[in-house]
């Protein structure tokens, strides 16, 4: 399994959205329960700033190498075990006057075996 090594940068971010199924009764009732055991996977905009032109080809490498489909470990920001992730969606800044870019990801977490 392919593991993701670069750190990101302050001011990513962590979505959660909850997967529930919802049943609405004609009195007004509504009924609400997760949907399946893994029902709330974990979201990650990333954002990668200052990055060489080197580490910026190797993560958007190693993401296009997956293709969106197979599966890598990361370990998020303020915790201590690797996870599964896929990343679907990603984007690089053009090289600054000094080399930089900024990469950005989505992470989306995965309970595939």
């Amino acid at each position: 399994m392919a593991t993701w090594d670069w750190a990101e940068s302050p001011g990513s971010q962590l979505f959660d959205e909850p997967r529930v199924r919802k049943t609405q009764f004609g009195d007004g009732y509504v009924q609400r329960s997760p949907d399946g055991i893994n029902n709330m996977p974990a979201k990650w905009q990333l954002t990668f700033k200052d990055v060489t032109l080197a580490a910026g080809d190797a993560m958007v490498a190693f993401l296009r190498a997956r293709g969106g489909v197979e599966a890598f470990d990361w370990c998020p920001p303020r915790e201590t075990a690797l996870k599964r992730w896929t990343c679907s969606s990603w984007s690089r800044t053009l090289p600054d006057a000094d080399g930089l870019s900024t990469v950005q990801a989505v992470f989306e977490q995965d309970f595939g075996v």
